[in-house]
């Protein structure tokens, strides 16, 4: 427990400390984020906001776990490859974003990359993932089924979930980023119950990685909470698609790394939801020319709707968090049995 107390706090002040620099950074060379001309009216004064916050709390959370990782090695020759492989799928996504943050900025247009090329991008994490996992960790390749002690072993064919989690998650948390905090609050809230997870499989289950996961898990809810200190409403700096797709990409390999592949879908469940919203959107209008929401993602439908913006963001945390409540529940359903 020492462990993560101790990589929180250092990532929550490095978080605290740099993002008002880089906001500083970003305003004197007149970089800011240029906001899609066809969403709410409400967010136009937003445009020329800096952006790409999720810079300082990607490199907050990786010091603050390095920092304890070699601290570990050097007291107890003790390390674990799954902790790194995790660390490294979260800043390879956040590189991702970034890539698609500066075209936009160097293009000055709401889009960076097109949407086929991140999705490649994706898909060369996901292989590196497949390969990693199966060369060097030889990771299992079953799935546990919630509510039973059920484990169905898919081989080979088990890979295919860990890359559809990754651009599907890391897509998903872009996609609820559209608020001032939404997104960090949100993505906060799912980690701190990986956290503790991993924590328990450590503890309980004896499980020798959980605390390196759990650590770079705890490191990163404090980087973004602190982050959120700039990003709430009114926001003073966006994470940009460099926070969003980093944080995608550390939520899915956690819940991956610790065999909750099923899991993830209730304890994530606002950023399913917001997801389906698209989908239902665009499907819907293609085949019948209409409009199921006013606009889509979902926050923007209650947006549309009236409600203000402060208003949308706290009860969706609330969501967020009835979410991962029942399904930390669930989960915790096997120590009860």
């Amino acid at each position: 427990m020492t462990w993560i107390f101790t990589a929180i706090i250092i990532s929550g002040l490095i978080s605290l400390i740099f993002t008002p620099v880089l906001i500083r950074f970003q305003k004197k060379k007149n970089i800011g984020q240029k906001i899609r001309i066809d969403g709410p009216q409400s967010h136009a004064i937003k445009s020329g906001t800096p952006t790409m916050g999720g810079i300082v709390f990607i490199i907050a959370a990786l010091l603050s776990y390095a920092a304890i990782s070699i601290v570990k090695y050097y007291r107890y020759e003790d390390f674990s490859l799954e902790g790194i492989f995790v660390a490294s799928v979260f800043l390879l996504c956040g590189i991702v974003g970034y890539v698609d943050d500066y075209i936009a900025l160097k293009k000055k247009r709401n889009l960076g990359l097109r949407g086929w090329i991140k999705i490649f991008l994706l898909a060369m994490i996901c292989l590196y993932f497949v390969l990693f996992a199966k060369y060097i960790l030889h990771f299992s390749t079953y799935i546990s089924i919630p509510f039973t002690s059920l484990q169905i072993e898919l081989g080979n064919w088990y890979y295919l979930i860990p890359v559809l989690m990754i651009i599907s998650t890391t897509n998903a948390v872009n996609l609820t980023d559209g608020l001032d905090g939404l997104a960090a609050g949100s993505a906060s809230i799912v980690l701190a119950i990986f956290c503790f997870i991993a924590f328990l499989e450590w503890t309980i289950l004896e499980v020798s990685y959980g605390i390196d996961v759990a650590v770079i898990s705890g490191a990163a809810v404090a980087a973004c909470a602190s982050f959120l200190w700039w990003n709430t409403s009114p926001a003073e700096i966006f994470m940009g698609d460099t926070g969003s797709f980093g944080l995608g990409g550390l939520i899915a390999s956690v819940a991956i790394i610790m065999k909750q592949e099923i899991l993830l879908i209730m304890i994530g469940g606002l950023f399913v939801v917001e997801t389906l919203s698209v989908i239902i959107q665009v499907v819907w209008f293609k085949l019948k020319r209409k409009r199921v929401f006013k606009m889509a993602p979902l926050h923007h439908h209650f947006e549309m709707l009236g409600w203000p913006e402060i208003k949308v963001i706290f009860r969706f945390w609330i969501i967020c968090l009835l979410f991962g409540g029942i399904g930390f529940f669930i989960y915790y359903l096997k120590f009860i049995n």
